[in-house]
Parts: structure tokens; sequence; C-alpha cells
């Protein structure tokens, strides 16, 4: 699947957990833990503090093997 069927499918909508595809497009799903939430949080909380531009959480990030959601991002302008 291309990644706007995936974002505009129904049946995926409102899922508890995220996806991101593989090279294939196939639809792979990851669970986290609780110390994969942990760091994460402690990321996401550094990057508002310092500044440095947007802090994104469960960004998806087009790659040559897919689509992929980064934990946490950065972005180098400030969002509304």
């Amino acid at each position: 699947m291309e990644w706007r069927e995936v974002v505009d499918h129904p049946s995926l909508q409102d899922l508890p957990f995220k996806i991101e595809t593989n090279e294939w497009g196939k639809i792979l799903m990851t669970p986290a833990s609780y110390v994969h939430a942990a760091y994460q949080s402690r990321i996401f909380r550094w990057l508002v503090l310092s500044g440095l531009g947007e802090a994104l959480a469960e960004c998806p990030v087009q790659t040559s093997k897919g689509v992929r959601v980064a934990d946490v991002a950065r972005a180098t302008h400030r969002f509304p």
C-alpha cells in the first residue's frame, strides 16, 4: 500500500498503536514498551526545552524502505 492509502483507509483509523510500511508496502505494527515510552518522553521534553525547533512525537517519515514512524523528531520551524 502507498502511505496515502494507509492514512485514508477506514479500518486503519484510530488504532491504539503505531503502524509503518516496509519497502514493499506491507503494513507493520509495532507495539512499544514502558521503557521505550519513558525514553521517548525524556527526549521529547529535552527537545521542547532546548528551543531548537518544534518537537514531534510519532512523526511519519518517508524513507527508501517505506514510511517509518520516528519516536521523536525535530522540525526546524514552528507550526501554528
